[in-house]
Protein backbone atom coordinates (compact mmCIF):
# COMPACT_ATOMS: atom_id res chain seq x y z
CA UNK A 1 0.00 0.00 0.00
CA UNK A 2 1.10 3.53 -0.65
CA UNK A 3 1.07 6.12 2.10
CA UNK A 4 -2.43 7.60 2.13
CA UNK A 5 -1.38 10.67 4.07
CA UNK A 6 -0.99 12.35 7.38
CA UNK A 7 -3.96 13.46 9.46
CA UNK A 8 -3.28 16.32 11.89
CA UNK A 9 -5.29 15.78 15.07
CA UNK A 10 -6.18 17.84 18.11
CA UNK A 11 -6.76 14.99 20.57
CA UNK A 12 -9.20 17.18 22.51
CA UNK A 13 -11.52 17.55 19.50
CA UNK A 14 -14.01 14.66 19.62
CA UNK A 15 -15.33 15.24 16.08
CA UNK A 16 -11.81 15.30 14.60
CA UNK A 17 -10.96 12.18 16.63
CA UNK A 18 -14.00 10.36 15.20
CA UNK A 19 -12.95 11.33 11.65
CA UNK A 20 -9.38 10.15 12.29
CA UNK A 21 -10.74 6.89 13.73
CA UNK A 22 -12.90 6.34 10.63
CA UNK A 23 -9.94 6.88 8.30
CA UNK A 24 -7.67 4.68 10.42
CA UNK A 25 -10.34 1.97 10.50
CA UNK A 26 -10.61 1.93 6.70
CA UNK A 27 -6.83 1.52 6.37
CA UNK A 28 -6.58 -1.16 9.08
CA UNK A 29 -9.48 -3.18 7.69
CA UNK A 30 -7.76 -3.24 4.25
CA UNK A 31 -4.68 -4.75 5.91
CA UNK A 32 -2.77 -1.49 6.27
CA UNK A 33 -0.61 -0.17 9.09
CA UNK A 34 -1.48 3.05 10.93
CA UNK A 35 0.84 5.27 12.97
CA UNK A 36 -1.25 6.78 15.76
CA UNK A 37 -1.10 8.57 19.12
CA UNK A 38 -1.93 5.94 21.74
CA UNK A 39 -2.63 6.43 25.43
CA UNK A 40 1.07 6.02 26.21
CA UNK A 41 3.27 6.86 23.16
CA UNK A 42 3.04 6.97 19.37
CA UNK A 43 2.28 3.49 18.15
CA UNK A 44 1.74 1.24 15.15
CA UNK A 45 -1.61 -0.44 14.69
CA UNK A 46 -2.74 -3.27 12.41
CA UNK A 47 -5.12 -6.23 12.24
CA UNK A 48 -4.03 -9.12 14.43
CA UNK A 49 -5.65 -11.64 12.08
CA UNK A 50 -3.70 -10.44 9.02
CA UNK A 51 -0.28 -12.08 9.03
CA UNK A 52 1.19 -9.85 6.31
CA UNK A 53 0.26 -6.71 8.26
CA UNK A 54 1.87 -8.07 11.43
CA UNK A 55 5.00 -8.99 9.43
CA UNK A 56 5.16 -5.45 8.04
CA UNK A 57 5.09 -4.06 11.59
CA UNK A 58 7.88 -6.45 12.61
CA UNK A 59 10.02 -5.30 9.67
CA UNK A 60 9.30 -1.61 10.39
CA UNK A 61 10.60 -2.07 13.92
CA UNK A 62 13.68 -3.95 12.70
CA UNK A 63 12.90 -7.33 14.27
CA UNK A 64 14.63 -10.26 12.55
CA UNK A 65 12.34 -12.97 13.83
CA UNK A 66 8.75 -13.53 14.86
CA UNK A 67 7.86 -12.14 18.23
CA UNK A 68 4.61 -11.57 20.09
CA UNK A 69 2.92 -8.19 20.24
CA UNK A 70 0.32 -6.75 22.59
CA UNK A 71 -3.20 -7.02 21.20
CA UNK A 72 -5.74 -4.31 21.90
CA UNK A 73 -9.21 -5.62 22.66
CA UNK A 74 -12.53 -3.93 23.31
CA UNK A 75 -13.00 -5.71 26.63
CA UNK A 76 -13.32 -9.12 28.31
CA UNK A 77 -15.64 -10.56 25.65
CA UNK A 78 -13.20 -9.86 22.83
CA UNK A 79 -10.32 -11.07 25.04
CA UNK A 80 -12.22 -14.33 25.55
CA UNK A 81 -12.23 -14.91 21.79
CA UNK A 82 -8.42 -15.22 21.88
CA UNK A 83 -7.43 -16.37 25.37
CA UNK A 84 -8.52 -18.49 28.28
CA UNK A 85 -10.21 -15.95 30.55
CA UNK A 86 -12.06 -18.54 32.64
CA UNK A 87 -10.06 -17.99 35.83
CA UNK A 88 -12.28 -15.94 38.21
CA UNK A 89 -9.26 -13.93 39.34
CA UNK A 90 -8.54 -12.90 35.72
CA UNK A 91 -12.20 -12.00 35.19
CA UNK A 92 -12.10 -9.85 38.33
CA UNK A 93 -8.93 -8.08 37.24
CA UNK A 94 -10.42 -7.33 33.83
CA UNK A 95 -13.61 -6.07 35.43
CA UNK A 96 -11.81 -3.68 37.78
CA UNK A 97 -8.73 -2.63 35.77
CA UNK A 98 -10.03 -2.45 32.20
CA UNK A 99 -10.16 -0.24 30.31
CA UNK A 100 -6.77 1.03 31.36
CA UNK A 101 -3.01 0.67 31.12
CA UNK A 102 -2.94 -2.98 32.15
CA UNK A 103 -1.75 -5.74 29.82
CA UNK A 104 -2.63 -9.29 30.84
CA UNK A 105 -0.69 -12.29 29.50
CA UNK A 106 -2.90 -15.36 29.20
CA UNK A 107 -2.87 -18.82 27.62
CA UNK A 108 -4.01 -18.41 24.01
CA UNK A 109 -6.91 -20.37 22.59
CA UNK A 110 -6.46 -22.41 19.40
CA UNK A 111 -8.25 -19.73 17.34
CA UNK A 112 -5.69 -17.06 18.32
CA UNK A 113 -3.42 -16.33 15.33
CA UNK A 114 -0.10 -18.09 16.02
CA UNK A 115 1.91 -15.13 14.67
CA UNK A 116 0.83 -12.95 17.62
CA UNK A 117 1.47 -15.54 20.36
CA UNK A 118 4.60 -16.15 22.39
CA UNK A 119 6.53 -19.39 21.76
CA UNK A 120 4.92 -20.90 24.87
CA UNK A 121 1.39 -20.27 23.54
CA UNK A 122 0.45 -17.10 25.40
CA UNK A 123 -1.04 -13.84 24.22
CA UNK A 124 -0.82 -10.34 25.74
CA UNK A 125 -4.10 -8.39 25.84
CA UNK A 126 -5.02 -4.84 26.79
CA UNK A 127 -8.26 -2.86 26.70
CA UNK A 128 -7.13 0.77 26.32
CA UNK A 129 -8.77 3.72 28.05
CA UNK A 130 -8.13 6.05 25.15
CA UNK A 131 -10.75 7.60 22.91
CA UNK A 132 -9.04 7.20 19.52
CA UNK A 133 -7.94 3.60 20.26
CA UNK A 134 -11.40 2.63 21.50
CA UNK A 135 -13.12 4.19 18.49
CA UNK A 136 -10.87 2.29 16.08
CA UNK A 137 -11.39 -0.96 18.03
CA UNK A 138 -15.16 -0.47 18.04
CA UNK A 139 -15.21 0.33 14.31
CA UNK A 140 -13.03 -2.67 13.42
CA UNK A 141 -14.67 -5.13 15.82
CA UNK A 142 -11.53 -7.28 15.96
CA UNK A 143 -8.39 -7.40 18.13
CA UNK A 144 -5.58 -5.17 16.85
CA UNK A 145 -1.80 -5.39 17.16
CA UNK A 146 -0.34 -2.33 18.84
CA UNK A 147 3.32 -1.57 19.45
CA UNK A 148 5.43 1.53 19.92
CA UNK A 149 6.48 3.45 16.78
CA UNK A 150 10.23 3.13 17.21
CA UNK A 151 13.02 0.86 16.04
CA UNK A 152 13.82 -2.12 18.27
CA UNK A 153 15.96 -0.96 21.18
CA UNK A 154 15.37 2.76 20.58
CA UNK A 155 13.41 5.00 22.93
CA UNK A 156 9.69 5.48 22.43
CA UNK A 157 8.34 8.71 20.93
CA UNK A 158 5.99 11.24 22.49
CA UNK A 159 6.61 13.79 19.72
CA UNK A 160 5.49 12.99 16.17
CA UNK A 161 8.50 14.83 14.75
CA UNK A 162 10.88 12.40 16.51
CA UNK A 163 9.46 9.24 14.91
CA UNK A 164 12.06 7.72 12.56
CA UNK A 165 11.49 8.42 8.87
CA UNK A 166 11.91 4.72 8.21
CA UNK A 167 8.63 4.26 10.09
CA UNK A 168 6.67 7.37 9.00
CA UNK A 169 7.51 6.56 5.37
CA UNK A 170 6.46 2.92 5.66
CA UNK A 171 2.97 3.26 7.15
CA UNK A 172 -0.23 3.61 5.14
CA UNK A 173 -1.65 6.40 7.31
CA UNK A 174 -0.16 8.58 10.04
CA UNK A 175 -2.17 10.45 12.68
CA UNK A 176 -0.14 13.40 13.95
CA UNK A 177 -1.24 14.81 17.30
CA UNK A 178 2.00 16.71 17.84
CA UNK A 179 3.54 16.32 21.29
CA UNK A 180 1.74 13.81 23.51
CA UNK A 181 1.51 14.32 27.27
CA UNK A 182 3.93 12.27 29.34
CA UNK A 183 2.40 8.96 30.33
CA UNK A 184 3.51 5.84 32.15
CA UNK A 185 3.76 2.67 30.04
CA UNK A 186 1.24 -0.06 30.60
CA UNK A 187 1.77 -2.57 33.40
CA UNK A 188 2.10 -6.18 32.25
CA UNK A 189 0.93 -9.03 34.47
CA UNK A 190 1.06 -12.77 33.99
CA UNK A 191 -0.73 -15.09 36.39
CA UNK A 192 1.29 -18.23 37.01
CA UNK A 193 -0.76 -21.25 38.01
CA UNK A 194 1.13 -24.40 38.98
CA UNK A 195 4.44 -23.20 37.52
Amino acid sequence: MAVEGVIRLDINDRIATARAAAEATAVVMKGGVVLYPSDTVYGLLCRSDHRNSVERVRRMKGYDEERPFILLVGGPEMAGSLADCSDPEIAGIMETRWPGRLTIVLPALSRCPPWVMSPDGEVALRAPDHELSRMILENCGIPLVSTSANMAGDRTCLDFSEIPRSITGAVDLAVDAGMLPFSRPSTIIKLLRGR
